[in-house]
């Protein structure tokens, strides 16, 4: 087996770090809209004709479980995350895209981005109430800036 180089995170959201040794997500979904208007207009086959208008909205759903009690500050991580979201702010994504002996570990920006929606189902629970798993969800959304007026 070869020695690698392995980053310390799977990815960043602001100052938000996920990892191993953190919050680990098992599910990411990343999701892209494009939008098209419909013009009527006659045609051979008498269907409206298409005209792409730009890119849509964009999300990434992350779903993860949090063992607290192998976790550092295993309860707390979710706290961690909603801090990040009530900065009320873009916060910018980034992941490790390549890692490894011969290619060392190189980031990748996926710009601005928010946080739509944060859930947690805790289970497993001790007799203290303290749960072994922590399954959690997160929504982001793209940020684009308001676009200028022209002048």
């Amino acid at each position: 087996m070869s020695n690698s180089n392995h980053a310390r995170h799977m990815m960043q959201l602001g100052d938000y770090k996920f990892s191993v040794s953190t919050a680990a997500f098992n599910k990411l979904k990343y999701d892209t809209q494009y939008r098209w208007k419909s013009l009527d207009a006659p045609t051979n086959k008498n269907s409206p004709l298409m005209q792409f208008i730009g890119v849509g909205e964009q999300t990434l759903d992350l779903e993860g479980t949090i063992f607290p009690q192998i976790v550092e500050n295993g309860l707390k991580q979710l706290d961690y995350m909603r801090d990040e979201a009530a900065k009320g702010q873009p916060l910018t994504l980034g992941y490790v895209e390549e890692s490894g002996k011969t290619n060392p570990s190189v980031g990748r920006v996926l710009g601005k981005w928010v946080i739509s929606s944060i859930s947690e189902t805790r289970t497993l629970f001790f007799n203290d109430g303290i749960p072994r798993e922590i399954q959690f969800a997160m929504r982001l959304s793209r940020y684009q800036a308001a676009l200028k007026e022209p002048e």
